[in-house]
């Protein structure tokens, strides 16, 4: 099974992506969401540096996170320039072989937490979506959010639900619509996973690998939170799934040794948890 960890694109990606190819990693994904104001051009030589940088370390790219609204931005507000952001890392996703770009579901707030009009802007707003990465040759995974514990109220997103997600994609009679079963923002939830794994199934197309205590989204190594993963691999698994198993977890440092050092151990909890849904 291919394990993947996600990079951002910035000044230190070429740097990370060959740590990430010395510790073991053959797979990446591409985090786009610091590329901004970009124009077509500057696009385009985003991307030929992208695969230069693959190329050299022997990389590849399963998977990409483009843009995503503030997630309490109301769902009746578009903004042109992160769609366009969002298109771009569409378009350079599949020059990638990326097969998945991630995607946030958004929420309507219009008039508090709106289900049906929610849905209605999601549908409307992943069919565009969907159209450019077909036209592109790239899929959309929809993405799971969590109940977060700020701001005060709280206030639900539409896809922290797995009935949204699968009521969402489930209305698109095509292929390349999925869902990224992000596990950290599922244990904000503080439930079992296992039966949301179960009701996804073969929906779930790709991953979002990190741990938290259930209080933030801390995006820490698997390791380090309170995740049963001993139940939740082995439910993964039952769903028939054989995509990529992508890590989502951040470092602060940038010191390279530190930065080694955690790719590895990252690269080991990957390891870990294969192991488990075998």
């Amino acid at each position: 099974m291919k394990k993947a960890i996600q990079i951002e694109y910035n000044e230190s990606f070429e740097l990370k992506c060959h740590i990430a190819s010395e510790v073991g990693f053959s797979d990446i994904a591409v985090n786009y969401t610091k590329v901004l104001g970009k124009s077509e051009d500057d696009w385009k030589k985003i991307t030929e540096d992208i695969l230069r940088i693959l190329d050299e370390t022997g990389l590849s790219c399963v998977q990409s996170h483009p843009h995503y609204y503030n997630p309490f931005e109301s769902s009746e507000i578009i903004d042109d320039e992160m769609e366009y952001n969002i298109r771009q890392s569409i378009v350079s996703s599949a020059a990638l072989g990326a097969k998945w770009c991630v995607i946030h579901p958004r929420t309507s707030f219009s008039s508090g937490f709106l289900l049906s009009k929610s849905f209605e802007d999601n549908k409307k707003w992943f069919s565009a979506l969907l159209e450019c990465a077909e036209k592109h040759g790239t899929g959309i995974a929809a993405e799971n959010l969590p109940i977060f514990p700020s701001p005060n109220p709280i206030r639900p997103l539409f896809s922290y639900n797995v009935e949204h997600l699968t009521g969402l994609v489930d209305s698109f009679n095509c292929d390349n619509i999925g869902v990224c079963w992000d596990f950290g923002h599922a244990n904000l939830l503080r439930g079992d996973q296992v039966p949301m794994l179960k009701a996804l199934g073969e929906r779930i197309k790709c991953t979002h690998i990190h741990n938290n205590w259930g209080m933030r989204d801390n995006h820490a190594p698997p390791i380090y939170g309170n995740i049963n993963w001993s139940a939740v691999m082995p439910a993964l698994a039952k769903t028939g799934y054989h995509g990529p198993l992508t890590l989502e977890t951040h470092c602060w440092y940038d010191d390279e040794a530190l930065l080694r050092s955690f790719a590895k151990h990252n690269y080991e909890n990957l390891e870990y948890l294969e192991r488990l849904m075998k």
